[in-house]
């Protein structure tokens, strides 16, 4: 290698030292191209940190429409229609179903609970039985009692039938749509309840007002006093003439009110 040779091959390694000082140079202010890790982990914020700031912003958007609809479960507060009718308004005295001019000899009361899936049972296929067979023949009258198994809402319940008999005799019409809808782990808001009040055509203003009456508190608490003089543990219990028969079959209730009717 000449003298000549060796100064270019130096020459030529003393400017690629160069140029590689001036591309480092360049990369700490920021110029020239940036490619790979290097790159990325100086043009900005983490895409990790950029991740969890979208779902958090996406968190309180769906929390923020929740509220605004009025929270979750809004399936649970759709009312439905039974498919059979409420007891005729002229059977109805109060919350007793009688024939009009009948003076039975039966009495036929049921202890329930709105939150007893038994009960619902008994309300859509029992109940109508028995008020076809004998109500409307002036064998049997027919009274619906409170008794209260479940939860602390199931009162609410209760007094919300009671309300709407209280203002518009509308009892066995809430009962009917109540018993319906609610079996299950529904829980019964005041909310709700006051939805079958307007559902049925009450007034929900007033309906409300009478949730917390002490009257209508007592008499709940009255009926649960009957029912345990009778031996009623569970729901429902049906009791013929004083005799608790406790949730029996279609069959061992109308045997019952005829054994009854015939003095047995």
């Amino acid at each position: 290698m000449t003298t000549n040779e060796k100064q270019g091959s130096a020459g030529g390694k003393s400017t690629r030292k160069q140029r590689r000082a001036a591309e480092r140079a360049a990369r700490k202010k920021g110029g020239g191209p940036q490619t790979g890790p290097e790159s990325s982990g100086r043009s900005g914020p983490p895409i990790l940190v950029i991740s969890v700031a979208a779902v958090a912003i996406g968190l309180v958007l769906v929390v923020a429409l929740v509220l605004v609809s009025g929270g979750f479960g809004e399936e649970a507060a759709a009312i439905s229609e039974p498919d059979a009718p409420a007891p005729a308004d002229e059977l109805r005295d109060g919350r007793t179903l009688v024939a009009p001019g009948a003076s039975p000899s039966v009495q036929v009361e049921v202890f329930e609970d709105p939150k007893c899936p038994h009960c619902q049972t008994f309300t859509e296929r029992t109940e109508p039985l028995l008020i076809a067979e004998h109500v409307k023949s002036g064998t049997a009258s027919f009274t619906y009692n409170d008794y209260i198994v479940f939860q602390e809402d199931s009162v609410d319940a209760a007094v919300a039938m009671r309300a709407a008999d209280e203002l518009d005799g509308a009892f066995w019409d809430y009962h009917h749509v109540l018993y319906h809808n609610a079996p299950g782990e529904r829980l019964f808001t005041r909310e709700w309840l006051a939805d079958i009040a307007e559902h049925i055509g009450l007034d929900r203003t007033e309906f409300e007002a009478l949730l917390d009456d002490e009257t209508l508190l007592d008499g709940v608490a009255n009926d649960m006093a009957r029912g345990a003089d009778y031996g009623v543990t569970g729901t429902p219990a049906v009791v013929v003439n004083g005799q608790n028969l406790g949730n029996a079959s279609w069959e061992d209730i109308d045997a019952a009110i005829e054994n009854a009717a015939n003095g047995e």
